[in-house]
């Protein structure tokens, strides 16, 4: 049984890793000959080997290296959490040397800019304006922006390392000016480590370590090399390690790779950026990647009915539905999907049709979680396009489709009942097609609270202390009245006023908490073989008319790991 679930996930991942790959292909066509060239000496240059290691080992080789170049998925925003998590670790070292980032995402002109930015002269908008970053740049500024928060808060120094043209000037030409560059800060400032976030292809060796190496009086030795989710990486590591959070590898003794992301979501969501590029009217925050210096070529000319796009949400949404239907083995038709109606705009007319409190419930979760699934009327909403909100929303219109459960907006505690068990299979959804997404359970809560105890908390860290204590005074009191009760009473008892009100305003945090402790376990189990697929599929197939079913489920999935 441990064998079979944990293979079908690693299959699952490798089917939506050569589907992701080849529609990626297609978006970008045959592309530039040299940039073609370059992705060659890239996937060349790869080491073929690796040994896993903590990330000490990471932080102790730049100490020994002043140049440290880490390889941007610049779409991607695991790519940039990655590089500002190595950087927030190195600052915290107390050690550490002093620290200057370099990015690629701005050019050389721009940085009288970029420093009125983090002298705080100008705002964010105005900044944009100025180095015209949709022209010369155009990926998400949500995922950057909190690189540039921390160096700012940090009075960290942020260099612009792009040519004065951009794109427009040859990746040669852009590695020998980036080199050049580095090497005039190392010389002005020899014991600095620069933290450079620059496209992945610049990396190989015949690039820009090798015109790193060719400034005249260089003044450095070879750069460190941090890589992130490599895909030939993803599927080397052992099977039922890819759950893990982050994986850190050694490649040689000045290369590493980053592993925080399964690859088929970099490629997918690629197409789907690409896809949203020519829209050109959707919010895109994270989870997709453009090949480095690959520029569109559309046409704007032609017929309205062929070049007036729109985002085909129903389209990736139901994609991701069929893969967990697969790995669960669960027929879905097309009638379950299509009761739901699909929305990444305006929603006037479908807010009209709700109450007041449905809808105050309703724009709440989509404020929180850039998404939400309403049952009671059918609607999906996704203002953030994202991979892990698609995989959520997926996850949670699945089971609303395969269950048909409702959501009583008279009875509160129906409604939390039914919001736990919704985000559970949404967790579970996304914990599948991403693996790596992290998910808290009950042993991380009660470490949490242990650490915490005695401190003085306020704002945001008292609040996730007490979220953390009522989930878990949640949790016992379900395993002792729903779980083990030996009333004769023909009910289980109600859910106490305290648990669906927290804080005397919304449930809504609650039921997600708890949410993540009831799909944890159920996560865990599929990877450690604890569980098959078919203990999780009948969960879906069951009677969910009578209201003990769901207070029994939910007592059942949260304790599996007891």
């Amino acid at each position: 049984m441990a064998i079979t679930a944990l293979q079908q996930l690693m299959d699952l991942q490798r089917s939506m890793y050569d589907r992701a790959i080849s529609d990626a292909r297609e978006n970008i066509g045959h592309g530039n000959a040299s940039i073609l060239k370059y992705q060659r000496e890239f996937e060349s240059s790869l080491p073929n080997h690796f040994t896993r290691v903590n990330a000490n080992k990471i932080l102790e080789a730049i100490d020994r290296n002043p140049i440290i170049l880490f390889g941007d998925f610049h779409s991607h925003k695991q790519s940039q959490r990655a590089f500002l998590r190595i950087l927030r670790m190195y600052q915290n070292r107390p050690d550490h040397a002093p620290v200057i980032v370099g990015l690629e995402m701005f050019r050389s002109k721009d940085q009288k800019y970029l420093d009125k930015w983090m002298e705080g002269s100008i705002t964010d908008q105005e900044l944009l304006d100025a180095v015209e970053y949709e022209r010369t740049w155009g990926f998400p500024w949500a995922n950057f922006r909190p690189i540039l928060e921390y160096c700012k808060y940090n009075a960290i120094r942020a260099v612009g390392l792009n040519t004065n043209n951009g794109g427009k000037d040859s990746l040669k030409k852009r590695d020998a000016h980036a080199a050049n560059l580095l090497n005039e800060i190392v010389k002005s400032d020899p014991r600095a480590r620069i933290f450079c976030l620059i496209g992945e292809f610049h990396l190989a060796d015949p690039h820009l370590p090798q015109a790193i190496e060719n400034v005249p009086r260089n003044a450095s030795q070879p750069p460190l090399r941090i890589f992130a989710n490599l895909d030939k990486f993803f599927f080397a590591i052992k099977h039922d390690k890819i759950h893990h959070k982050d994986e850190y590898l050694s490649l040689n003794k000045n290369t590493f790779c980053v592993i925080n992301s399964p690859p088929w979501m970099k490629w997918h969501s690629h197409s789907l950026w690409e896809e949203m590029r020519r829209v050109g009217s959707v919010k895109f925050l994270e989870e997709a990647i453009a090949p480095d210096d690959v520029e569109s070529d559309l046409d704007s000319e032609g017929d309205d009915a062929y070049t007036d796009e729109v985002l085909d949400l129903d389209y990736h949404l139901r994609h991701l539905q069929k893969q967990v239907c697969s790995f669960f083995k669960l027929p879905l038709s097309s009638e379950q999907f299509e009761r739901f109606h699909v929305s990444h705009d305006n929603l006037d007319s479908e807010l009209r049709d709700m109450s007041s409190s449905s809808r105050d419930a309703f724009l709440t979760r989509v404020s929180l979680d850039g998404f939400a699934v309403d049952y009671q009327h059918r609607l999906v909403y996704v203002p953030e396009v994202t991979i892990n909100n698609l995989a959520g929303a997926a996850g949670q219109m699945l089971f609303g489709a395969r269950t048909q459960i409702c959501e009583d907006s008279t009875s509160p505690e129906q409604i939390f009942a039914v919001q736990c068990l919704k985000y559970a299979f949404g967790f579970i959804a996304n914990k599948i097609l991403n693996p790596r997404i992290p998910l808290h359970d009950r042993r991380t809560l009660e470490a949490y609270i242990v650490s915490s105890r005695g401190k003085r908390l306020i704002g945001q860290m008292r609040q996730r202390r007490h979220l953390a204590k009522s989930t878990l005074a949640a949790q016992a009191w379900i395993e002792k009245n729903w779980l083990h009760s030996k009333t004769s009473r023909r009910s289980l008892r109600p859910l106490p006023k305290r648990f669906i009100m927290l804080d005397m305003s919304t449930a809504h945090e609650l039921s997600r908490s708890l949410a993540q402790v009831i799909a944890a376990p159920v996560c865990n189990g599929l990877v450690k073989g604890k569980l098959d697929t078919a203990d999780v599929a009948k969960w879906l197939t069951q009677d969910w008319t009578d209201p003990d079913t769901i207070k029994k489920t939910i007592a059942s999935m949260m304790t599996l790991a007891l």
